[in-house]
């Protein structure tokens, strides 16, 4: 049997950490979970690799955009897909207009109702 895809949730929110590691794990994924930003950067330096990383906007110690940076800065890490998660659509849009020469995500999932259909879809092509 295959060796399951690894997906790194970096989130505070345990609620958003739980919904979202369920959804993986459904999906066939393995999950681990870090609850903070500097957890997570001590994380770029041990451990295996993920195959995807969701990553909350906002986290106590480093913050989302701190951390993409990190990953992408990082060669053995560069690839991996990440999905910047957030409960504010300004986000997303930041990204593309605002800071378009900085570090971008592979996409924007905004939390909520409609993110699960979004993180189906989003497991089912990696898989």
């Amino acid at each position: 049997m295959p060796e399951k895809k690894l997906v790194l949730i970096i989130e505070d929110n345990e609620d958003f950490q739980d919904l979202y590691g369920m959804v993986a794990e459904k999906a066939g994924f393995s999950v681990e979970r870090i609850l903070d930003g500097g957890v997570a950067m001590d994380r770029l330096e041990n451990g295996p690799i993920p195959d995807l990383v969701l990553l909350d906007a906002r986290l106590p110690v480093a913050d989302g955009v701190e951390i993409l940076a990190a990953i992408r800065a990082k060669e053995d890490w560069a690839q991996v897909p990440v999905y910047m998660l957030t409960a504010d659509a300004r986000v997303a849009k930041k990204y593309s207009y605002y800071a378009p020469d900085s570090p971008q995500p592979d996409g924007v999932i905004e939390k909520g109702a409609d993110s699960i259909p979004q993180l189906r879809e989003l497991f089912q092509k990696y898989q």
